[in-house]
């Protein structure tokens, strides 16, 4: 089934750091946003590379716009006009993109159909926060100076496309070579395959940006309504969205921003943007000018982001999406709201210096592994230490490259004898490892409840509870002494474990299957 997405966007008329870098673009003065973000200061370690390739899939660009056009990405597999598909990629004359409304190689803007004056420029004005060349005495200066800008049209000129023509634009840009794909609008509705391309992506190691979206008087909580593609992935294993919340010069939430504790990831600038547009003589309507400030929205945020994403990349190229995630959240700067909405923006507003600054830290198990996966971990304790102190918390590095915290020591006794194993590393090489989902109980050994509910639960692999539904089941499952077995677990871990299928018969749980369904830790998430 095909889901309808709309552009999200609100439009609205309208001392520098030590050993600063600073651009000589005429309207970078005007681009409040790069300093609050001190651009200045990460343009000193890199201003971006042309092997790192951005996909942007919305309305269009416009590839001939001076500030745009040495940016463009050119597909050099590709004869540009000869009619065939030279690279055999399945798309004819793709030199810089391919437009999935009208099915062919030119994704600009249609103006010979119906328009909305808005929509229109809206790709160009992500592509310029995106990668406008900077420092060429022009115009305004990209947060990418050096980049390549794939451009891949989803949406008509009105802002509207289907989750089919989406899809399809996302794998071409994994299969192009994308390494970051930006996706500055929004939908309500789950289309399956939609989001299986997404995983695809994320797992190609193609860093996936998206936005929350925008709602008048307040924005709406997304956890409750879900907003798509930001939210694909949550409440799983891995998320494969980084969803980006909107805010203002005063590091507040943008009072049209959308917010949750779920989806939404990390702030970035998003109010008085001032980019480059749309520009064609023969409309009037697009003939003043090449730049404009003024644009708003959730869809302005996305592109600094995901600009943050490439400039890492650019830098450090073994990083990967998790862990360009966990660095742009770890180095983010406090950003505030109210109501509802506090707490809920994100880790805090972009800073895409501290990024820069704090990615070395994760590069460091390539260069220096101080342990392998599938092992124990803690930090080294210095002196005397109390109950809650770091470094007595105990990890699992698993073989998808992250730490997985036990909880408590009971969960850890259901997977290992002692502590023999533990190795104790440094700060630097723990910190290379994102953080993944807590260790569950081993399934089959101990039968767990919450606090807060009666409700008592075996556990299946995976850290899926199966609720028993009599002490007489209980009883025929881990004998006599069953009561004896049950394991007291925070409301604060209700999040780590799902819910399965009830057992009503004690002949519906094996647990002598259930201890077997699992070799090791790793092949429990």
């Amino acid at each position: 089934m095909t889901k309808r997405f709309i552009i999200s966007f609100i439009f609205l008329t309208v001392a520098f750091p030590a050993f600063a870098l600073t651009p000589s673009d005429t309207f970078f003065s005007q681009q409040w946003y790069l300093k609050k973000m001190e651009l200045e200061k990460a343009w000193n370690t890199t201003t971006g590379s042309t092997d790192v390739v951005i996909a942007v899939l919305d309305t269009g660009f416009d590839m001939d716009h001076p500030d745009l056009v040495g940016n463009v990405w050119v597909n050099g597999d590709e004869t540009s006009g000869d009619g065939i598909d030279n690279d055999n990629n399945g798309y004819i004359d793709d030199v810089n993109g391919y437009d999935f409304v009208e099915n062919d190689s030119n994704p600009i803007p249609s103006l010979d159909a119906p328009y909305d004056s808005t929509a229109v420029p809206h790709g160009t004005v992500i592509a310029g926060i995106l990668g406008a060349i900077g420092n060429n005495s022009a115009g305004i200066t990209g947060i990418n100076w050096r980049v390549r800008l794939m451009n891949v049209r989803i949406l008509d000129n009105n802002g509207v496309g289907g989750s089919v023509v989406a899809k399809e634009a996302i794998r071409y840009a994994v299969k192009n070579g994308a390494d970051v794909i930006n996706l500055s609008f929004t939908g309500f509705e789950v289309d399956p395959e939609f989001e299986t391309s997404i995983k695809e992506a994320h797992d190609a190691g193609v860093v996936v940006v998206a936005a929350v979206g925008n709602t008048k008087d307040g924005g709406i909580n997304v956890d409750r309504t879900s907003i798509y593609p930001a939210c694909h992935g949550e409440g799983e294993n891995t998320d494969l969205v980084i969803g980006v919340a909107a805010s203002d010069e005063n590091d507040m939430k943008s009072d049209f921003s959308n917010y949750g504790a779920l989806c939404t990831d990390i702030s970035a600038p998003g109010e008085m943007i001032f980019s480059t547009i749309y520009q064609d003589n023969a409309y009037a309507e697009f003939a003043s000018g090449y730049y404009e400030n003024g644009w708003a929205g959730t869809s302005m945020a996305v592109p600094m982001v995901a600009a943050a994403a490439a400039l890492l990349k650019s830098e450090y190229p073994t990083l990967n999406p998790d862990q360009i995630e966990i660095i742009l959240r770890l180095s983010a700067d406090p950003v505030y709201a109210t109501g509802e909405a506090q707490g809920k923006v994100g880790a805090g507003r972009l800073n895409i210096a501290k990024a820069i600054a704090l990615a070395p830290t994760f590069t460091a198990q390539a260069v220096n592994a101080e342990a392998a996966p599938n092992s124990l971990i803690k930090l080294s304790c210095v002196g005397e230490t109390t109950v809650d102190d770091p470094c007595r918390s105990v990890y699992f590095y698993a073989s998808d490259g992250k730490r997985h915290a036990f909880p408590n020591d009971k969960v850890f006794f259901t997977w290992f004898d002692n502590f023999d194993n533990v190795k104790e590393v440094s700060k630097s090489f723990m910190s290379s490892l994102p953080l993944g989902k807590n260790v569950t109980y081993h399934p089959g050994t101990k039968m767990v409840k919450f606090q807060s509910v009666p409700t008592v639960y075996a556990v299946s692999k995976g850290g899926v509870l199966r609720a028993i539904a009599s002490e007489q089941i209980a009883g025929e499952l881990y004998g006599e002494s069953w009561n004896k077995q049950i394991d007291d677990i925070s409301d604060a871990f209700f999040g780590n474990y799902t819910f399965g299928i009830k057992i009503n018969l004690a002949s519906e749980f094996d647990v002598l299957f259930e201890k077997n369904s699992v070799s090791g830790l790793d092949d429990n998430f």
